[in-house]
């Protein structure tokens, strides 16, 4: 697919995800891309580099105005879909969770048919598989969710799968495992454990484990997730959804391990308190279907990756002395 003359659209563009999109975007030179964020969570920052490149355009909106949404649109040819509110947020904001997650995502396919885009591929989540009833977790496991936020990525789903039916939209859902990296959010319910493990370790201070630290995550580069958006887009794969994933299982105490060992902290041990109790305990994904279909397999070793958050928060802290 030649992305030469094509007008992209990223829904949350200057988040952690978004932002990543937008660099490996700008690689595929494409005609314009249209960051479409509200800078709630996102910021300018996540898109200094690209932001040298006047193919990238910044309209702040919010994805609950539909007239808005819609007039910023206008002659897009594809949407990557990245807005929403976060997991720990739906939990204390039920409500909120439906009108951003929910209603957002609808405005999003309804102002796409009226604008006649071609493609969307849209951020899920492995939350729709819930508690995992087998692993490692392919795509054909039952949406097993307790949460709101898991609720809203199932709803996605299906107003996917509607609007392609009826109207031919055509979409590819990708259900993110345990996204991390540079410019993550150090509020996510999971990947937090990463920023507290090390702020912790730079600090010579013990870092806390919820729980016995057997807790397991998928973990995945952000790199990784931006380079499988854009095989969703080139593809002509539609109407299906993927894991995101690298297919390896790490323990919540094997990350602290790697993270000491980078930093050369291994001498410090950690504190283990009670884990939250709704929070899945296990994370394992298939990444057979991406790779057999997108061509997509996850290149960044656990340890290169976590390498490379370290050298971006030693930057940040550095750039405040």
């Amino acid at each position: 697919m030649n992305f030469a003359r094509k007008k992209i659209f990223i829904t949350g563009g200057a988040g952690f995800i978004g932002s990543h999109i937008v660099d490996e975007l700008l690689l595929e030179k494409p005609g314009q891309i249209v960051v479409f964020d509200n800078f709630i969570r996102g910021t300018k920052e996540n898109l200094k580099e690209a932001l040298k490149s006047k193919k990238v355009k910044i309209i702040k909106g919010d994805i609950t105005n539909f007239s808005h949404l819609k007039r910023a649109m206008k002659g897009t040819d594809f949407i990557f879909h990245e807005a929403a509110l976060w997991l720990l947020e739906c939990e204390d904001k039920p409500r909120q969770a439906i009108n951003i997650n929910i209603i957002g995502a609808y405005n999003v396919c309804q102002a796409a048919i009226d604008n006649k885009v071609k493609k969307i591929v849209a951020a899920s989540s492995s939350s729709v598989y819930g508690d995992g009833l087998y692993f490692p977790t392919d795509e054909n496991h039952p949406f097993n969710n307790y949460l709101f936020y898991g609720a809203t990525k199932v709803a996605n789903e299906q107003f996917y799968r509607a609007f392609w039916k009826r109207y031919g939209l055509n979409y590819v859902a990708l259900r993110y495992l345990n996204v991390y990296g540079p410019r993550q959010d150090y509020r996510s319910a999971y990947i937090s454990a990463i920023m507290n493990f090390i702020n912790k370790l730079a600090k010579g201070e013990p870092p806390i484990i919820f729980g016995d630290g057997t807790a397991t995550m998928d973990l995945i580069y952000v790199g990784d997730v931006a380079r499988a958006n854009i095989l969703a887009l080139k593809s002509a794969v539609t109407n299906e959804a993927f894991n995101v994933a690298s297919g390896k299982e790490t323990t919540v105490k094997e990350l602290l391990d790697i993270l000491a060992d980078l930093m050369g902290k291994k001498e410090i041990k950690p504190i283990f308190q009670p884990r939250d109790k709704k929070l899945v305990s296990r994370r394992f994904g298939d990444a057979r279907k991406a790779r057999k279909m997108l061509g997509f397999r996850a290149e960044t070793s656990v340890r290169e990756g976590m390498k490379k958050v370290i050298e971006w928060r030693n930057k940040i802290e550095n750039s405040k002395s």
